[in-house]
């Protein structure tokens, strides 16, 4: 079963915790594993056709800069965003993409749209923090699509563009782009969907077609399955996008199937080894992470009541011990455990919860979940989630809704992305014959 956290986006060296969410820690933890066999996309990066998106934004931005205006980088990349999705929206009948409630709800009102980098003209609540800026240059620049400051596109990136994008501009009588700079240039611009702008539209709903092209798959495939010209994971994230290409499997993912990823990797002999042993400390990680993590937003809805209580309806519910807790292969995983800018016995606490969990000792692990809780959130300058008082719990941050896993459902529990799911996805969006 796998258990949907909560909205997060990359946490490593790139983008440090900010904020109450992740009341374990856990997230700086499973990314450090996670980088380990995929080190370029985040668990929001999962689109390739938003890739696109990205380098051509990038693209009129530099080239309206150079040009000279009033308007920023920023304001010009937001409003081709805009268009983008218009296009998509409007021509392609393609709705996968950012603001797509508010692209639906204005096209259903007009097609002679707005575009502006103002709150108005913004299909997002915030969409420099949660559009295609804030959330995919970080991969682009892991993934050697993006570089310098301000961000420009590398060589090879600004090479697609040319030989990829403008030719359909081309073929539409739309020159290099021109006219279409020449409107994100503009503070504040209506495009005529229908009527003048309709080439412009269609062209651009041509170069972000559903179907990728070959040439498309070939040059995506190199930067965002191998991780770029500069992979960090020494080819264990490519041999996994291989793997997933070889299976297709979409199901959930669960620790049943890392096993058997991790058994394709070693059939490989000598080049899959290093894979299947960071899958195989994955697969450990995730069979204490978890549970623990469910365990916790279970006590986030249990207030008043005292940690022998608690340790009963654990006992009656998971049983007198839980078997699927990998102590022995989790004692070599203390310093993946600690190390993370928090307290020095921060390793040894998560292997104490393992042993805890492991031995049915459910009051000594709600203690400890709750120390580990209040390390997390000093280190963060806030106030614990949950405390004690008079031996009773008391919660400040409750979640009524929290339901604790089965004992039967803990064999196939899995909780945390480790950027696994994102590889994944975008390896079956660059796979022949799909849209």
């Amino acid at each position: 079963m796998t258990v949907q956290s909560p909205f997060l986006t990359d946490l490593d060296t790139r983008a440090a915790v900010k904020g109450s969410r992740d009341p374990l820690g856990a997230q700086s933890i499973w990314t450090k594993m996670g980088r380990q066999v995929v080190g370029n996309l985040t668990t929001v990066s999962t689109s390739v056709r938003d890739f696109t998106t990205l380098l051509l934004g990038y693209y009129f931005a530099t080239r309206a800069a150079e040009a000279g205006g009033a308007e920023s980088e920023l304001d010009v990349f937001l409003k081709w965003e805009q268009l983008a999705a218009y296009a998509r929206g409007h021509v392609n009948r393609d709705w996968a993409f950012r603001g797509v409630e508010r692209v639906k709800k204005r096209l259903g009102e007009s097609t002679n749209i707005r575009l502006s980098a103002d709150s108005a003209g913004q299909i997002l609540s915030n969409q420099k923090t949660y559009g295609l800026w804030g959330l995919y240059t970080v991969a682009g620049r892991a993934s050697g699509l993006l570089e310098g400051e301000p961000t420009r596109l590398t060589p090879r990136a600004l090479q697609y563009v040319e030989r990829e994008c403008l030719p359909i501009l081309k073929a539409e009588k739309l020159g290099d782009g021109a006219r279409i700079i020449e409107i994100l240039r503009q503070p504040s611009s209506r495009i005529e969907i229908e009527g003048r702008d309709r080439q412009i539209v269609r062209a651009v709903a041509r170069i972000l077609d559903k179907q990728l092209r070959q040439e498309e798959r070939s040059f995506y495939r190199e930067h965002l399955l191998t991780g770029g010209p500069a992979d960090s994971t020494n080819g264990r994230q490519n041999l996994l996008a291989e793997l997933f290409e070889r299976t297709k499997q979409m199901d959930p993912i669960t620790p049943k199937m890392m096993t058997a990823f991790a058994k394709e990797a070693r059939v490989r002999g000598e080049s899959g080894q290093p894979l299947a042993v960071q899958l195989e400390r994955i697969r450990a990680a995730e069979s204490l992470l978890a549970p623990v993590a469910a365990l916790f937003d279970f006590v986030l809805a249990q207030d008043d009541i005292t940690v022998d209580q608690l340790a009963a309806i654990l006992e009656k519910q998971w049983g007198a011990m839980v078997n699927t807790i990998e102590v022995e292969a989790l004692s070599a995983l203390t310093q993946e455990f600690g190390n993370n800018g928090r307290d020095d016995g921060e390793g040894e606490r998560w292997l104490c919860m393992a042993k805890a969990c492991a031995a049915g000792k459910y009051a000594d692990l709600v203690n400890l979940l709750i120390r580990q809780n209040q390390e997390v959130m000093l280190s963060r300058g806030g106030a614990p989630w949950v405390t004690q008082e008079k031996n009773r719990l008391q919660v400040r941050v409750r979640d009524e809704s929290a339901v604790l896993p089965r004992r039967t459902e803990l064999p196939n529990l899995w909780r945390h992305s480790y950027f696994i799911d994102s590889l994944r996805t975008v390896t079956a969006q660059l796979q022949v014959g799909t849209p």
